[in-house]
């Protein structure tokens, strides 16, 4: 009877503990998406106005742990150097369209120019800096998901909860990858005349937050005239990153924000 009543505990304590287990893992994995606003480029932290043009470029740096956090929490960006900068077009002048080549976008640091990152390089970056944290947070969920599963149905049940539990999930398939592509600038980028476009640009960058104030963001713009006896015009332009501010990050919630 003794031995009975052991086993009886040990069970409804395995129950209970596989019902945490798993609910705790299960709220963890969850995300919340924060918007981005896209003002006018004249309220940027750095902003310049091509004479003649009518075209208004501005753009904002995240380089601060905390405002990367606040766009999308803590993924592991600030972590694995992975600056987002806003950029904001604008443009006014009639009868002309703006174009921005995209392979022309690069950050200049001390004589060397690093290329822009898609989203879904962002995803890999991010996700592999939250290396070991994903897989004991996967460890977690899935042998929750498990134990509550033999529990609650058997174990003849378990079966579909076994396929591929620790493969890192492709970016369309994460709510942070959909937003990470979401909140990016467009890939064909094109200003009509009176319009605006923004969003964010992403670099991996070799350097942290406190060099900032020695980079600056160089991209081209083609402008096409309406009237095709007007000869197109390129522009080159460069913008130097703000650098204000300082990361309040403490190493170890830091760690913990990693994990959760």
């Amino acid at each position: 009877m003794i031995d009975f009543r052991r086993q009886a505990r040990l069970f409804r304590g395995t129950i209970l503990l596989t019902v945490l287990t798993f609910f705790v893992a299960s709220c963890t994995s969850f995300y919340h998406f924060r918007p981005l606003s896209h003002p006018d480029p004249q309220a940027l932290p750095v902003t310049r106005t091509l004479s003649d043009t009518g075209i208004t470029l501005g753009i904002r740096s995240y380089h601060l742990a905390q405002d990367t956090h606040n766009l999308f929490g803590s993924h592991g960006l600030w972590r694995e150097h992975v600056l987002p900068i806003l950029l904001v077009i604008s443009s006014s002048h009639p009868g002309e369209t703006v174009h921005l080549d995209q392979n022309s976008l690069l950050l200049n640091y001390i004589g060397k120019s690093y290329r822009n990152i898609s989203p879904s390089e962002a995803f890999d970056i991010a996700w592999q800096a939250n290396v070991p944290y994903q897989n004991i947070k996967k460890t977690m969920y899935y042998t929750g998901l498990i134990l509550f599963t033999i529990v609650t149905l058997g174990i003849g049940s378990m079966i579909w909860v076994l396929p591929t539990p620790f493969s890192q999930p492709s970016p369309g398939s994460s709510p942070f990858g959909r937003d990470l592509a979401y909140k990016a600038f467009p890939a064909k980028a094109t200003i009509l005349p009176d319009g605006k476009v923004g969003g964010l640009i992403y670099f991996n960058l070799p350097f942290n937050e406190a060099l900032a104030n020695r980079a600056s963001l160089s991209l081209q713009l083609t402008v096409t005239p309406d009237d095709p006896k007007n000869p197109r015009k390129t522009y080159l332009i460069t913008l130097p990153l703000s650098s204000k501010g300082k990361s309040d990050v403490n190493p170890v919630v830091e760690m913990l924000q990693g994990f959760f």
